[in-house]
């Protein structure tokens, strides 16, 4: 959102349906039949490990197959009865085994009476990954401040992955469609829902597919089906930006550091607009070497500082320090030496946002959605331009249309949130007859950087184990960030 983002952190989302304390879950022998012990990835002997053969192609049932590769966490408290949480990653492309470590430690909150089920959905992980490294790896600093989607770049992935894969098959419906087909393989009945970013997406498509299978649900910075990604990034990240510089005046500390901060970004788009900007820099071979910044190099880093508090906390000293001609922090943000960026399948990526986002873009609300934003049009014609060189699959009949549901769900969102805010999320509870919605001040798309982050996994906890009973949020008011930087 970007859905591109951030580190791996705690999500789940969760959707629970009345009965859900007659749900049953797996028969301990089901689960031990299909998984085993896995060996990798230094998890203990408790965590299972396993793969289920699904066919690419779902309709025709024939020709390539992908092994989805599957973790499982038991819980620690057995014959407790509760539902299974299986957990959905953003991205697009972002592995969620990778996280398999966070939900295996014994004293988890989730796992204590959950079992939690991680798949890797296809395009990610280990489940054909669709990683580009014609897009993901760079040699050097001048490589990272290119565009995002070079058309040469985007035609050799795609040539690439192509002769492994059928590009069209990636999309969030047949991704839906494996979730199920692993949980019934697993033996599980009733399961419960937790997805972050894009995440989101995916366990709203399931729950309008397979809503008799969903008994509670917990959607963290969700998006929605109809959000035409990109579309929104520049004005979110806008609105976003005014919050930031609201807040540094209302802190004293900051306000006093940076009183001017708002107008020297302005004077940083206007030159950046102009041209680009040059800097001379010693670089670790000790070398001087003069780099080009262009105006979208800055303003894309720049946002992708504003998903977490702790990134939010450097935003005003760089671009005071920008704007002073000091180019050094901005550089820091960079890997200076080749390096394989490797967090999210940028392969997936296009997959779905060329099949379900970006051919339904009018020029009309491209327009009245970039225009005078500091991002402008650059991250939808990037787009535009990378789909051309994509291919572009088929997205079934009701797909855009909101989820209108009784499931129980639960939905938190921040307030400085630059890709999903609390107006996207607003616009899903609408159509949620037992939805919540927390809004957790200080959150941005994700709680990084914020202090009592047990506090958001607690609630979801409470919410997946017990929809029915009132949550107490006070403690989303000690989630607090940390001091903004001042200096270098």
């Amino acid at each position: 959102m970007q859905m591109k983002s951030f580190n791996k952190v705690t999500c789940i989302v969760v959707f629970a349906v009345a009965g859900y304390a007659c749900n049953k879950p797996a028969p301990d022998n089901v689960v031990h039949q299909r998984l085993r012990p896995c060996s990798t990835d230094g998890l203990d002997s408790t965590i299972l490990c396993g793969t289920l053969s699904v066919f690419e192609n779902p309709d025709i049932k024939t020709g390539r197959k992908i092994d989805l590769n599957i973790v499982v966490i038991p819980a620690i408290h057995q014959g407790v009865n509760k539902a299974p949480i299986f957990s959905f990653e953003g991205g697009p492309g972002v592995s969620v085994t990778a996280g398999a470590s966070f939900y295996a430690d014994s004293i988890n909150y989730y796992r204590l009476e959950h079992d939690v089920v991680l798949i890797d959905v296809r395009g990610t992980g280990r489940s054909n990954p669709l990683h580009c490294r014609q897009l993901q790896y760079t040699q050097n600093l001048e490589q990272q401040l290119e565009e995002m989607y070079p058309p040469a770049a985007v035609k050799e992935c795609f040539d690439s992955l192509s002769q492994r894969a059928d590009l069209t098959q990636y999309t969030t419906t047949n991704m839906a469609r494996d979730i199920d087909q692993v949980r019934e393989w697993l033996g599980y009945d009733k399961i419960s829902l937790f997805g972050l970013s894009f995440g989101t997406r995916l366990a709203q498509v399931y729950m309008k597919m397979y809503p008799q299978f969903v008994e509670s649900c917990v959607l963290w910075s969700p998006t929605t089906t109809y959000s035409k990604l990109p579309l929104y990034h520049a004005q979110f990240a806008d609105e976003s930006f005014a919050l930031i510089v609201k807040d540094c005046q209302s802190d004293s500390l900051c306000h006093l550091s940076f009183p001017n901060v708002a107008l020297e970004f302005d004077d940083l788009a206007r030159q950046g607009s102009k041209k680009p900007f040059r800097y001379k820099h010693v670089g670790a071979d000790k070398i001087t070497h003069e780099v080009i910044i262009p105006w979208y190099a800055f303003h894309t880093k720049l946002r992708s500082l504003m998903y977490t508090a702790a990134g939010i906390r450097q935003v005003p000293f760089l671009i005071h320090e920008c704007d002073r001609g000091n180019w050094e922090p901005f550089i820091k943000l960079f890997p200076e030496q080749a390096s394989f960026n490797d967090f999210i399948a940028e392969g997936l990526y296009l997959c779905v946002t060329c099949t379900e986002d970006v051919p339904f873009i009018s020029q009309s609300e491209e327009d009245s959605l970039t225009d005078n934003t500091y991002m402008g049009h650059y991250r939808v014609a990037q787009q535009r331009q990378a789909c051309a060189n994509w291919a572009k699959g088929t997205v079934p009949d009701g797909y855009f249309s909101p989820v209108v549901s009784d499931i129980p769900t639960l939905i938190f969102t921040g307030n400085f949130d630059p890709v999903t805010p609390p107006s996207v999320a607003r616009q899903i509870v609408s159509t949620l007859s037992h939805g919540k919605l927390i809004i957790i001040p200080h959150m941005s798309h994700t709680f990084d950087g914020l202090a009592k982050p047990e506090c958001f996994d607690q609630l979801v906890v409470d919410f997946i184990s017990h929809p029915e009973v009132e949550l107490d949020v006070k403690c989303i008011n000690e989630m607090l960030p940390g001091s903004y930087q001042i200096s270098g």
